[in-house]
C-alpha cells in the first residue's frame, strides 16, 4: 500500500509542476491571459491571413538583436553588427503586419560597415548607447551580461523608453511620465 501512495503523490508532482506548461505559461509569467485563437495558428498562416498581433513590437534577444511581436529567448552570443541595431536600428511593424527592423540608410551603412564598434574602437569619439542585458532592461555603453529573468516592467523599456547619453556622458534610460508609469503599473507599486 505504501508503495502505491507513494507512486500517485510521484505523479501527482509531476502532474502539478507542468500545469505552467499546460496551460501557455511563458517566460514572462503565469499571469498572462490565454492565448486568443489567432495566436495560435500554425507557423506560415499569419503571412497569409494579415497581421495576428497588432501590438508594439519589441527589441528582445539576449544581444538585443531581434525585433519581434513578443519577447524570445536567443543564444548569449555577441556579433558586432549587433551594436547596429541599437545605435540605428527601428524596430517596428511592416506593413504586411510582421515585426521587423526598417531597413534605414544609417543601419545598412553600419551593418556594410562591420559594426558600430570598430568606428569607436578608430577614434571615433564615444558610441551610442546600447540596449543590452539578457531581457533588454540595461541601457549602456557597452554590452553586459545580465541574469535571464523576466518582469513584466522589463516591457517598459522596448515599448516606452529611450537609450540615450545625458548630459554627464553616462548612458541610461531617459526619464518620461509614459516610462514611469509603465513601470510602476507593471510592477504593481
Amino acid at each position: 500500500m505504501s508503495s502505491f501512495v507513494k507512486r500517485h503523490r510521484f505523479a501527482f508532482s509531476v502532474l502539478l509542476l507542468c500545469v505552467p506548461a499546460l496551460t501557455g505559461a511563458d517566460e514572462s509569467g503565469c499571469g498572462r491571459p490565454a492565448p486568443a485563437l489567432d495566436e495560435l495558428r500554425a507557423p506560415g498562416v499569419e503571412e497569409a491571413a494579415g497581421p495576428v498581433r497588432p501590438g508594439r513590437c519589441v527589441v528582445t534577444g539576449c544581444s538585443g538583436q531581434v525585433c519581434a511581436s513578443k519577447h524570445v529567448a536567443t543564444t548569449c552570443e555577441w556579433r558586432e553588427e549587433y551594436a547596429c541595431y541599437g545605435e540605428h536600428g527601428v524596430c517596428e511593424r511592416d506593413a504586411s503586419g510582421q515585426c521587423g527592423w526598417r531597413e534605414t540608410p544609417e543601419l545598412e551603412a553600419c551593418l556594410d560597415g562591420g559594426g558600430a564598434l570598430r568606428g569607436a574602437a578608430a577614434g571615433g569619439g564615444p558610441t551610442a548607447c546600447v540596449v543590452t542585458g539578457c531581457s533588454g532592461q540595461v541601457c549602456a555603453s557597452e554590452h553586459v551580461a545580465t541574469t535571464c529573468e523576466w518582469r513584466e516592467e522589463y516591457a517598459c523599456y522596448g515599448e516606452h523608453g529611450v537609450c540615450e547619453r545625458d548630459a554627464s556622458g553616462q548612458c541610461g534610460w531617459r526619464e518620461t511620465p509614459e516610462l514611469d508609469a509603465c513601470i510602476v503599473s507593471a510592477s504593481g507599486s
